[in-house]
């Protein structure tokens, strides 16, 4: 469906890169996660494949062909959802439909029937006609989804599209998002809440200062990159002990708990056991497993997302 290959992307009048070989396969009917923290180059990555820049480099291809020589008809079958709110405050929801109908191209009797549907799946009918600067967070973010599914596309990008809203109003547009994905829609969905990225997606990208570090599914990403042990302790161990178990692993430690990240196998899990027995470190918790997607995260980048 979408294949990238050594995309590489300079702002004008700058040296630096933004997105620096990005090689990428996104296939049909796929959920698609990009994780990255601020700056690492999505929302550049998802301009480039809506057709929002420029790719002068034709690395990119949307079923077969490069996007450079199709543009007006990938604007019809791809839907964008950005972060920020697209629509006019001063409308009602249903007049916002149908202003991004008319500038879409569509025509009766189907602007008519997009706009009901449109309305209906994002729960949108009770404040139709209402303006929308009276929405709540949440039915702003409904409509912005709404106005991105009015031409009914094939592909669709959700860059953020649950930032500042309540835990219901996240729950209802995560759901949303699966419905859509099982419609056979394919989804490239950016978050900076990797919890939603696990919950939602089948594989993921994570990008750091414009270069993807690893991509795959998740559960592939997972065990490439090892076990993680995690050992409840009565007290902190002292600097001299510290040094002895950091000496073979990658060791996070605060007060009263131990995190070991590189583990490869259940024996070496044992063999930290043993040591912490033998420096008279007294346990109370063990667990062990793969590794979260904010560990696996935060060991490829050195960094927090939300930093």
């Amino acid at each position: 469906m979408i294949s990238i290959n050594g995309l590489t992307f300079y702002y004008p009048k700058c040296d630096t890169p933004v997105l620096d070989d990005i090689n990428l396969t996104i296939e049909e009917g796929s959920l698609y996660g990009l994780l990255g923290p601020n700056g690492a180059g999505k929302s550049t990555l998802i301009a480039l494949l809506t057709g929002l820049y420029t790719d002068n480099s034709n690395a990119i291809f949307i079923k077969g062909k490069p996007l450079t020589s199709q543009l007006s008809k990938i604007k019809q079958c791809a839907g964008y959802i950005p972060q920020d709110y697209a629509f006019y405050p001063n409308l009602t929801g249903t007049e916002n439909l149908d202003f991004f109908s008319g500038i879409q191209g569509l025509s009766s009797p189907l602007k008519k029937q997009r706009i009901e549907y449109c309305l209906d799946f994002c729960q949108l009918q009770a404040v139709a006609n209402q303006h929308a600067s009276k929405y709540s967070g949440g039915l702003k973010r409904r409509l912005n989804i709404a106005i991105g599914l009015l031409t009914d596309p094939e592909i669709i990008y959700f860059d953020e599209p649950t930032v500042g809203i309540d835990p219901q109003s996240r729950s209802f547009i995560l759901e949303k998002i699966l419905d859509l994905n099982q419609q056979g829609k394919t989804i490239i969905y950016t978050s900076h809440y990797m919890e939603e990225i696990e919950k939602i997606c089948d594989k993921v990208a994570i990008l750091d200062h414009g270069k993807i570090l690893v991509h795959g599914s998740l559960n592939e990403l997972k065990n490439t990159h090892n076990l993680q042990l995690i050992i409840e302790c009565t007290h902190t161990p002292n600097t001299e002990a510290l040094k002895k178990l950091n000496t073979h692993y990658t060791l996070q430690a605060s007060p009263s708990r131990l995190v070991f990240d590189n583990m490869q196998t259940i024996d070496d899990c044992a063999d930290t056991l043993k040591l912490l027995s033998s420096l008279d470190i007294p346990v109370t918790q063990v667990t062990y497993g793969k590794m979260s997607l904010e560990t696996l995260f935060m060991q490829l980048t050195s960094k927090s997302l939300r930093d």
